[in-house]
């Protein structure tokens, strides 16, 4: 179910005064299992853009087609394509409303016109995907929850829909780091396991980075750079002259070629870089397997290399030992008063 947008182009308060395009003249496709991240600092139109999608807003010029319906069009119902196209919005948990997890999950399949069988089946996987205990959390009110929790629920919802493609915008924003870790992974493996399309908004590179199979990346309503993660990180001065940056990984590994070392081009993650970085020093990258059960080989060649870290350390104590006794004799010596001089003129 592909996505195509045509020349979209929105304007806020067209003929007033306060009149503001967000979008001018986007055209792009989404193809079907991509994961696609929307990037771009506060004001770059990437909600604006998102919400088209779904038919939550209307473009003011150029069309968007889903599954080959342009959803623009009069007649079009909206019921319809939001079955195909959900939407989480930022901070999702505020529109939490109903008095148990179960009944809010359950709010979007029961305005579909299912039945309460189908209706509890997709609330229980629904809330599997999210990876929240049915049994737990189904009777319990949304409201005593954590907050990662809730935004879990607020993400259920959507699902329960059972939509081709999932739209997130700033899925992450709020939480503490444990909780963004949790709702990454659980992005993560939601995209791996159901092969569904999902459009993420963030401007966090270090968010997207290891999910998205390719970036879009917007400024002032535009889109400016288009391409897989390892083609849009190279281009790290572009980023920072629109206010964006780029991963730790790929911010590291340009500071190591600006030092002179021969870094590769086009790492991103911190564990390519982590494998660059001991490759250039000579080490094999250790591997599940060695940590498993390393070989007798592994084992002597890994007893050498401490027994020469023991060493070093043992001529830099003695060394370092040395050079503190020189210095606590220059000192004596240095602070030897007129008396001191005297008496050791006599003793001669």
């Amino acid at each position: 179910m592909p996505i195509q947008v045509e020349h979209l182009t929105h304007t806020y308060l067209p003929g007033s005064p306060f009149s503001a395009t967000a979008i001018h003249d986007l055209c792009l496709t989404i193809e079907d299992g991509e994961f696609i991240g929307v990037l771009g600092h506060t004001g770059s139109g990437k909600t604006t853009f998102v919400q088209h999608l779904n038919g939550l807003l209307k473009p003011t010029v150029g069309r968007v087609l889903v599954d080959g319906t342009d959803i623009t069009q009069k007649g079009v119902s909206l019921l319809d394509v939001r079955k195909k196209v959900g939407l989480v919005f930022q901070y999702p948990e505020y529109q939490l409303f109903e008095e148990t997890v179960a009944k809010d999950v359950a709010f979007g399949p029961k305005n579909m016109g299912l039945s309460k069988v189908e209706i509890d089946e997709r609330v229980r996987w629904a809330l599997v995907q999210v990876g929240l205990d049915a049994a737990q959390v189904a009777d319990s009110s949304p409201f005593e929850l954590s907050g990662g929790q809730m935004r879990r629920v607020a993400i259920a919802g959507v699902l329960a829909m059972k939509p081709k493609t999932l739209i997130l915008d700033e899925p992450t924003a709020g939480l503490d780091p444990r909780g963004r870790r949790s709702i990454l992974e659980m992005i993560r493996r939601l995209h791996a396991e159901t092969h569904m399309t999902v459009i993420m908004v963030s401007h966090s590179m270090d968010d997207i980075a290891p999910l998205a199979t390719r970036l879009l990346v917007m400024n002032r309503g535009e889109l400016v750079m288009s391409g897989t993660p390892r083609e849009v990180f190279r281009h790290r001065n572009e980023l920072k002259a629109i206010g964006l940056g780029v991963p730790q990984g790929a911010e590291l590994c340009w500071r190591l070629r600006e030092a002179g070392v021969p870094m590769p081009d086009g790492l991103y993650t911190l564990p390519e870089v982590r494998d660059a970085i001991l490759a250039l020093a000579g080490l094999r990258p250790a591997t599940e397997a060695d940590a498993v059960q390393p070989n007798a080989a592994q084992s002597s060649d890994a007893q050498s290399r401490n027994d020469q870290v023991d060493a070093a350390q043992s001529s830099a104590a003695q060394s370092s030992a040395a050079q503190s006794s020189d210095a606590q004799s220059s000192a004596a010596q240095s602070s030897e008063g007129p008396a001191d001089a005297a008496r050791k003129g006599a003793n001669a």
